[in-house]
């Protein structure tokens, strides 16, 4: 008897150790605050208050051949209705390969680089507590979708691919991006993604960016292009920023943004301003926005005032 136990103990030790050596790790944390948004649109309701709580997983491990695996998954309001969701595949000077299952992960160049100004909280025209704005691009969807990234081949320059697959109503698209930061301070980028969303209606979109850094200020510009296939719905966004860190916990911008819309299409130019700080004390941030947006999504009769204010803990 006293044999079969050490028997299945020496079993059971190996197993460990085997395993052990294709063990990684995986880290959760979370954040849980309040947002509060004060909007002047009828539409939206009274001024209200929301919780607001993100949990995160992030795991990695190495493989033999010296890559490295990351996943990442983030849920926002305790749902599973709201998260971000990929997995990442390092192989060094080779680039990096990722599979995003949801959520903005699978933005590609395009979605994340849409509106590069600096803002201490949102981009002048994301007005919170009901939207309807217009905003700097028209992208397909994110889920599902593989994004390639290299920063090896020059130095300075990175290259982003990314495919996102169709489905039965719409077709693939491909889209890529290419940036340079190879000059202290300067971060220039341009991409290029058609949306396929609907069939005969296809979108090109297509992405400019500049931003500079300068001890503690830091300026952008944006410039970005939606022509569609349909008659009268092309639009042109510009956008710029500019932020000042008054401290290493204090930040405040400025930031304008115009939509303009195709002659034809019978609709006022969108635009937007706002003014943001940030303030960060150990775990805990606020941060505050207040827009001002006339004619929203070219609505002539749609002038709004937003404000909103977040209160975030970090675990």
């Amino acid at each position: 008897m006293n044999n079969l136990k050490k028997l299945g103990l020496t079993a059971l030790g190996t197993a460990l150790v085997t395993s052990s050596a294709f063990a990684g790790s995986l880290d959760v944390t979370g954040t849980a605050g309040i947002t509060y948004v004060g909007n002047s649109s009828t539409d939206n309701g009274d001024n209200k208050l929301t919780q607001k709580t993100t949990i995160s997983f992030t795991g990695s491990a190495d493989l033999d051949n010296g890559f490295t695996v990351s996943y990442y998954n983030n849920m926002s309001g305790g749902t599973q209705t709201a998260y971000n969701q990929h997995f990442d595949v390092d192989m060094g000077d080779m680039g990096k390969l990722r599979f995003a299952g949801r959520g903005t992960s699978g933005n590609g160049a395009v979605g994340s680089w849409d509106d590069k100004t600096p803002a201490a909280n949102e981009e002048s025209w994301d007005i919170k507590g009901g939207g309807g704005e217009t905003g700097p691009v028209s992208q397909q969807k994110t889920n599902d979708s593989f994004i390639y990234t290299n920063s090896s081949m020059v130095d300075g320059v990175t290259v982003v691919l990314n495919y996102k697959p169709g489905e039965t109503t719409y077709d693939s698209t491909t889209g890529a991006g290419i940036a340079f930061t190879g000059v202290e301070g300067l971060n220039v980028g341009a991409a290029m993604e058609d949306n396929n969303t609907t069939d005969g209606a296809v979108i090109e979109n297509t992405v400019f960016y500049a931003t500079y850094a300068m001890d503690a200020f830091t300026i952008g510009f944006q410039s970005n292009e939606s022509d569609s296939q349909t008659a009268n719905a092309d639009t042109e966004f510009e956008a710029w920023g500019v932020s000042y860190a008054v401290s290493e916990d204090i930040s405040i911008s400025y930031g304008s943004s115009t939509v303009e819309y195709e002659s034809g299409a019978s609709k006022s130019d969108q635009e937007a301003d706002a003014i943001g700080v940030s303030w960060t004390n150990g775990s805990m941030s606020v941060t505050a926005s207040r827009h001002d947006i006339a004619n929203v999504a070219g609505a002539s009769t749609d002038d709004r005032d937003v404000t909103e204010v977040n209160l975030t803990f970090a675990f």
